[in-house]
């Protein structure tokens, strides 16, 4: 068991390696990062669980609208909630949750279809690997 402040300061890898290169991409497709650094110029970000292949593009809550979807509400709300809970306060199952818009959702089991969704949350501890894919 850990404290809450622990916590708060503990970095989860998964989702921090996630939003890093989602963020590079976002980076190169504004012209901040020169073209010639990178062979792979398009695609979106790719996520493996263990039985699906999830496809969208990483929400980083940098934006400034003032209507927000559902599930970017609940997050804000969450970490607000968090930052008032006592310093004392146990916690275990350090991951976090990945905010992923327009999504293509395939199960490995049946690849030959996928569902289309506007956003869902991937939880980092269910992460196997990652990819940016035309």
């Amino acid at each position: 068991m850990q404290k809450l402040e622990i916590i708060n300061k503990a970095m989860d890898y998964k989702k921090a390696i996630i939003t890093h290169l989602a963020d590079q991409k976002l980076q190169f497709d504004e012209g901040l990062i020169p073209e010639e650094v990178i062979s792979n110029k398009q695609g979106r970000i790719q996520i493996l669980t263990q039985t699906a292949m999830i496809e969208g593009e990483v929400n980083f809550f940098d934006g400034d609208e003032e209507m927000k979807t559902f599930l970017e509400y609940g997050l804000d709300r969450f970490g607000e909630e968090l930052q008032e809970l006592s310093p004392d306060m146990m916690a275990t199952n350090v991951t976090g949750p990945i905010h992923i818009k327009n999504v293509r959702f395939k199960s490995i089991s049946a690849s030959d279809s996928f569902i289309e969704m506007d956003e869902m949350i991937v939880f980092s501890d269910q992460v196997v690997g990652m990819a940016i894919v035309k």
